[in-house]
C-alpha cells in the first residue's frame, strides 16, 4: 500500500492572529515575516517566540523565518546588512525557527553567489533549510536552468516564485519548466508556485506544473488597525484596515488541493 504525501501548503503570515487562522486552516507551514505590505521583512523574535507556542500547543507545523532586513525590490545588500541578517538569523533559529527564506541578487539582477551562500551555509550548520524567496523572479528568465543548479548548489532547498511573472497564473509555463528541470538536478529542489494564489486556481496551477507545494498569503480586511487619520510613516497606509489571514480561505485552498 503506497502513501501519498499530502501536497505542501505553505501560508505567508505577519501576525499572531493570521498564525491562529492559517494553522486552522490547514496550512503544513508558515512563513513568518514582518510588514507583508513591505512584501516581508524579517520577523521579530518576540512574534516567533508566541507563534512557536501556538504550534506547540495546536498542531505540528514548520515555522520558516523570512530573512529581510529592509523593503526593496533590488535585494542588493551591503555587508553591515548581511552582518544585520546573519544576526537575526542566528536569534531566529535559537528562538524556534525550522528554516528560513532569503534571497541576494547583484545589481545586475543576478543571483548573488557570496551573500546567498554566507546565508544558506549559516542556516545549514544550524540545521535549518533554506527557502529561495521571489527575488528569483527578477533574473533573467532565459537563465532560469543555469540559476535554478546555482541556486541548488549553494544549499536552498525550495525556490518560491511566480514564474517571472506578476502571479504564478501568469508564469505557469515558466514554473512548469523549473518543475521539469529540477527533476534532473542531484540535490532536490523543491519548486513552490506563489502570488495570487486563490481557491479558485490553486488546483490548477498544481495540476498543470506538477508542483506537490503551494504558496498563499489567504488574506481578507480586517476591521483592526483603522485607527482614523493620523499617519505614523507619511502614507495612508496607516488608515487602512489590516489585511490578515482569513481561515476560511485556507481551508478552502487546502481543500482544493488534497488528494491530487
Amino acid at each position: 500500500m503506497t502513501t501519498t504525501t499530502p501536497t505542501l501548503l505553505e501560508i505567508c503570515i505577519d501576525s499572531y492572529d493570521s498564525a491562529v487562522a492559517a494553522i486552522r486552516g490547514g496550512a503544513n507551514r508558515l512563513e513568518l515575516c514582518a510588514a507583508l505590505s513591505e512584501g516581508g521583512l524579517t520577523p521579530t523574535v518576540g512574534l516567533l517566540q508566541e507563534v512557536r507556542k501556538l504550534i506547540d500547543d495546536v498542531r505540528p507545523v514548520h515555522l520558516y523565518a523570512m530573512i529581510r532586513c529592509r523593503r526593496g525590490s533590488d535585494f542588493c545588500f551591503s555587508d553591515p546588512e548581511l552582518a544585520i541578517m546573519v544576526a537575526d538569523l542566528r536569534l531566529l533559529a535559537e528562538h524556534g525557527a525550522d528554516g528560513f527564506v532569503f534571497g541576494a541578487l547583484t545589481e545586475q539582477a543576478e543571483i548573488h553567489r557570496e551573500h546567498c551562500r554566507l546565508i544558506a551555509e549559516e542556516a545549514l550548520r544550524l540545521g535549518k533549510p533554506v527557502t529561495f524567496h521571489r527575488a528569483f523572479d527578477c533574473t533573467a528568465v532565459d537563465r532560469m536552468g543555469d540559476n535554478l543548479r546555482l541556486v541548488g548548489s549553494l544549499g536552498f532547498t525550495t525556490i518560491l516564485t511566480s514564474g517571472f511573472e506578476s502571479t504564478a497564473v501568469r508564469g505557469l509555463e515558466n514554473i512548469q519548466r523549473l518543475a521539469e528541470l529540477a527533476k534532473d538536478l542531484a540535490t532536490p529542489v523543491t519548486i513552490m508556485p506563489g502570488s495570487g494564489v486563490s481557491p479558485a486556481n490553486a488546483r490548477d496551477i498544481l495540476q498543470q506544473t506538477g508542483c506537490r507545494a503551494i504558496h498563499a498569503s489567504a488574506r481578507s480586511a480586517s476591521k483592526k488597525g483603522g485607527a482614523g487619520g493620523l499617519s505614523m510613516g507619511g502614507s495612508a497606509a496607516d488608515g487602512e484596515g489590516l489585511l490578515v489571514c482569513d481561515e476560511v480561505i485556507v481551508r478552502e485552498i487546502r481543500k482544493q488541493i488534497n488528494n491530487l
